[in-house]
């Protein structure tokens, strides 16, 4: 059981994408010539559930620590690398907490497979009848997963096209950087500033990691 890395399968066309950004933002334009084709990748797993799953696991951990933590839990549980939410509510405190978890993170756990078994997630069959904000309120309502984890479910396991997170501090450094700016843009200000990005705002914000990567700076989401 691994974490292998998988191309995002995106649901728009990330060629006409950059075209359109490029005449939107020609800032942005040099930054893409340089960098190359828009190509996020993700290693977490193939469904929903079980991405979620790993992001409470990897959460404020090195990926190193998180990785080993996270290979214990699926053991833990059996059924290989989707145990399902069943698997979670059967395994006892002492297995979970043995393999590694924090209480908090056990508790998360719990509350995500809680809901999962209660049919009280969106329908995996069906998510693109779900937008952007449907997906975040929804899933950002279990214990333990915030904004930013759905935002980048998103972005990186569902290939969405018009995700914005403006929290993300690498992408307000590689904003900084790539606009010239002498302090990192607030939250606000730097939602408004890429509102020339929509509706391709994904492909802008994974450029500004990009950025940051091609300073020397520390390896950003994707």
């Amino acid at each position: 059981m691994t974490d292998a890395t998988r191309a995002t399968r995106l649901s728009f066309d990330s060629t006409a994408a950059q075209t359109h950004l490029s005449a939107a933002d020609p800032i942005l334009g040099q930054l893409m010539a340089r960098c190359g084709p828009y190509r996020p990748a993700t290693t977490a797993a193939p469904d929903v559930f079980h991405s979620l799953m790993r992001a409470i696991v990897y959460q404020q951990l090195s990926g190193k620590a998180a990785g080993t933590i996270h290979q214990r839990v699926l053991a833990a549980l059996g059924n290989g690398d989707a145990p399902g939410p069943h698997a979670i509510l059967a395994t006892d405190t002492d297995t979970l907490r043995a393999a590694g978890l924090s209480a908090n993170k056990e508790a998360s756990l719990r509350a995500l497979a809680t809901a999962q078994a209660a049919n009280e997630l969106p329908d995996e069959s069906r998510l693109g009848d779900y937008d952007d904000a449907e997906l975040i309120t929804a899933y950002s309502a279990i214990r333990g997963i915030g904004r930013w984890t759905v935002e980048m479910l998103l972005l990186f396991h569902l290939g969405r096209p018009d995700v914005m997170p403006i929290h993300d501090l690498g992408i307000r450094k590689g904003y900084a950087l790539t606009y010239g700016l002498t302090e990192l843009p607030k939250p606000k200000a730097l939602e408004a500033d890429c509102e020339i990005w929509r509706p391709y705002r994904s492909v802008g914000s994974w450029f500004m990691w990009r950025a940051l990567e091609a300073e020397g700076a520390a390896p950003q989401p994707g």
